[in-house]
């Protein structure tokens, strides 16, 4: 995992509280989700991705809020 400021450490823990479902990390400056149960064929055809990366926190924030409503939409979340 890269080193992280103070700030964005607030922000992966934030994240890891609020989605247990991913497991997050943060390499070679891009922050990483893993959904860790694999999505089931239902789920990846409606949209799930069971891993993803986003250049910064605010963007990971808002793809697993994405997620999150779609698995919700399927009664999984």
């Amino acid at each position: 995992m890269d080193a992280l400021t103070p700030g964005h450490r607030v922000h992966l823990a934030s994240m890891e509280a609020t989605f247990p479902g991913w497991a997050l990390v943060v390499r070679d400056g891009w922050w990483w989700a893993t959904k860790r149960v694999p999505p089931t064929p239902e789920q990846i055809a409606a949209g799930v991705l069971p891993d993803f990366a986003r250049p910064g926190p605010f963007e990971l924030l808002a793809a697993l809020t994405v997620q999150q409503g779609i698995l919700m939409s399927l009664g999984a979340a």
